[in-house]
């Protein structure tokens, strides 16, 4: 591919920012204005000008867009090398994996996803004897999460928030179990890479002079760790290109700091600031309609979206009388637009607040059989039969493992309860070793019963004989086979469902691991056991349902829906307590970041754009008097068509399109 012919296709803007090279560069790309091919273009363009592969890092934030960032770049260089485009958690795993051993850690560490968090804390509570159930582990970790995306180790949290005063009495010995255990959590893969920085400045000069030139994307969606740690890998050199939208940034619960990009200029002066405001996806009216919205907004940078495409239709608003007739208009008026203008159901998305909102859709779309796709399901590698086989594997890959290992010792059941599992775990807590350790020393342990001390013997010599069959990285899926078989898993699965066809699906998921394993081992240079944990462990954390789902139409949350498009889309539920959400009551960054939710929404749409809200609405099995959304009122009315069930028809058009439905359904009916 030419690259100078791809560069002469950009718009004005997008050539001075591909142009650009050295020094800070803030990239405002507003939604739908060609950002991936931007900063994609600018990595092909350093290379092409003589900037060595290997200088340049591109950090994303999901395996998705660093893949595809990889395919488009490989088709514009024609250099034998790449650069390093990965997310950041990617990124980081690898620096820790070489320098880990730096702040303590063995480079053989496991990485502990959310349950085994949550497992993990619940242990913690049991041993310190805590017993009020109304502190849930989750909300813990929750807490505990933000406190080190705030970049603090080990200090307290003041707070009258009982929570969060449970979580920073039990933080530090959270922190102990981890490193005893060699384990991290996700956040650690980020926090423990910026500790390692600032405690040895050798090894981060290692990685400044690899690293000359560095692009992130959606960098509104950085946290304050991520911030700190790009700030210390640009250095002086300040070679930092970032790509963001304030509008955009809606994960401020999860730790991202929109101030990351809002004061990027003040940052890094000298920085050269470019507006992507050309829009490539929606027509005018549905643009209109975004940039009024999100121009209530106080803290964004200004920025207005256009498009050459034309106008097109208004935006079309219609209020329900409940949730249930909601959800019924949503599918009539979808059905209308597969039979009047022949729109397929896979152009279609209906967006919502959460996930909790797909209810009446599935009903109403079902009770028409009309296909759809729910974004949002449980993952893969939450589902039991997986994440029973990869406890055995994560301790086979890291011995210190107890949390792995104590979900192995009994799946299959071997006769290791309660009682069993105490003695053996006070006797690796006495001797100072790991719990695998003292499996195999069942034998030490006065008053264990000779069955179980029988089972932890055999279990322990059967995790040291697959960390040697596993140690070579050949035939990984054989031997995972031959474990599985071993500990007949199968017929374990066969006991707890009853039947062969009601284990059928968790079969199909026990293939589905063991191909998962012999792919990877066919496409890494150097497999192994520890790599494909790290695969399976990153995919879970960053592999977001961002596909449009497999057929039909799609139903699927607004925090799901960024980054994709669709031709028609239905935002449903444009209510106060809905969108703006209850909770974010009181809180003006909180109304801001719900506003800035419904833009995302609304610049999803390309063709068409239908919002609805209701007089009412079913809330804990009760009808509650709705309040419409106040940013309904935010919208321009020459941008608006407010709608009634046969609005746009005269009375013959509308016998017409009746009675053509009703043949279609007869013509249905005979075949």
């Amino acid at each position: 591919m030419d690259i100078n012919r791809e560069i002469s296709r950009l718009n004005p803007r997008q050539k001075e920012a591909v142009l650009h090279t050295d020094g800070p560069l803030l990239i405002l790309a507003g939604a739908g204005s060609g950002k991936t091919r931007v900063i994609t273009m600018r990595t092909a363009c350093l290379i092409h000008n003589g900037v060595n592969a290997s200088s340049v890092l591109a950090v994303t934030f999901t395996n998705k867009a660093a893949r595809e960032m990889k395919e488009r770049v490989k088709s514009l260089i024609k250099s034998g090398s790449a650069p390093v485009i990965s997310t950041f958690h990617s990124l980081c795993l690898r620096i820790l994996r070489r320098e880990i051993e730096h702040i303590g850690y063995r480079k053989d560490f496991t990485i502990y996803d959310t349950s085994e968090q949550v497992s993990l804390l619940r242990n913690i509570l049991s041993e310190i004897r805590f017993c009020d159930k109304s502190f849930r582990a989750e909300a813990l970790l929750e807490k505990i999460s933000r406190t080190k995306n705030d970049f603090r180790l080990q200090d307290a949290v003041s707070s009258d928030d009982a929570v969060e005063g449970i979580s920073a009495i039990i933080y530090p010995r959270y922190l102990e179990t981890l490193k005893a255990m060699n384990a991290l959590d996700f956040d650690d893969l980020l926090l423990l890479t910026l500790k390692l920085f600032r405690e040895h400045p050798d090894v981060l000069g290692k990685y400044r002079e690899r690293f000359r030139y560095i692009m992130v994307d959606e960098y509104q969606d950085t946290n304050r760790v991520q911030y700190n740690f790009i700030r210390l890998l640009a250095g002086s050199r300040k070679n930092l290109c970032v790509v963001g939208d304030d509008d955009q940034s809606i994960y401020g619960w999860r730790g991202a700091d929109i101030g990351n990009i809002l004061d990027f200029e003040r940052d890094f002066p000298g920085t050269v600031t470019i507006r992507l405001e050309q829009n490539y996806r929606s027509y005018g009216h549905i643009l209109k309609a975004a940039n009024s919205v999100i121009g209530n907004n106080n803290r964004r940078k200004k920025k207005s979206l256009w498009t050459d495409r034309g106008d097109g239709p208004r935006v079309h608003i219609f209020k329900a009388s409940g949730t249930e007739d909601e959800a019924e208009w949503i599918v009539d008026r979808i059905s209308r637009l597969k039979e009047e203008k022949n729109i397929p159901y896979e152009q279609v998305a209906v967006i919502y607040r959460a996930n909790s909102f797909s209810r009446p859709f599935e009903e109403a779309l079902r009770s028409r059989r009309i296909p759809y796709s729910v974004i949002g399901g449980t993952s893969y590698f939450e589902r039991t039969e997986i994440r029973d086989l990869a406890a055995y594997l994560k301790v086979i890959a890291n011995p210190s493992d107890n949390l792995s290992l104590l979900r192995a010792a009994n799946v299959p059941k071997r006769g290791l309860g309660a009682s069993a599992l105490g003695m053996l775990s006070d006797l690796a807590r006495s001797g100072s070793t790991s719990l695998l350790d003292a499996f195999g020393k069942a034998s030490e342990i006065p008053g264990l019963q000779k069955k179980a001390d029988a089972s932890a013997h055999n279990l322990f010599k059967l995790i040291i004989r697959y960390s040697e069959m596993f140690g070579n990285g050949r035939e990984m899926g054989k031997t995972l086979t031959s474990l599985i078989e071993e500990i007949n898993y199968r017929d374990h699965i066969l006991e707890l469902y009853k039947t062969p066809d009601a284990a059928y699906g968790r079969f199909e998921n026990i293939d589905g691991f063991v191909d998962s394993i012999t792919h990877y081992e066919s496409t890494d240079d150097a497999p192994s056991l520890q790599g494909f944990l790290e695969t399976m462990a990153l995919a879970d954390l960053t592999e977001e349902k961002e596909e449009k789902g497999g057929r039909g139409v799609t139903l699927i949350s607004f925090h799901s829906a960024k980054g994709l498009e669709f031709p028609v889309v239905f935002i449903p539920g444009a209510e106060e307590d809905i969108l703006p959400h209850k909770k974010s009551a009181g809180s003006e960054e909180s109304i801001e970041e719900e506003r800035r939710l419904f833009y995302v929404g609304i610049t999803r749409a390309m063709n068409e754009l239908y919002i609805t809200y209701t007089d009412q609405r079913t809330k804990y099995g009760k009808q509650v008097p709705s309040v419409p959304s106040r940013y309904l009122n935010e919208l321009p009315e020459e941008s608006i068509n407010t709608l009634e069930r046969f609005e746009h028809m005269e009375p013959a058009e509308e016998e017409a399109y009746v009675k053509k439905l009703y043949n279609s359904f007869m013509a249905k009916l005979g075949e």
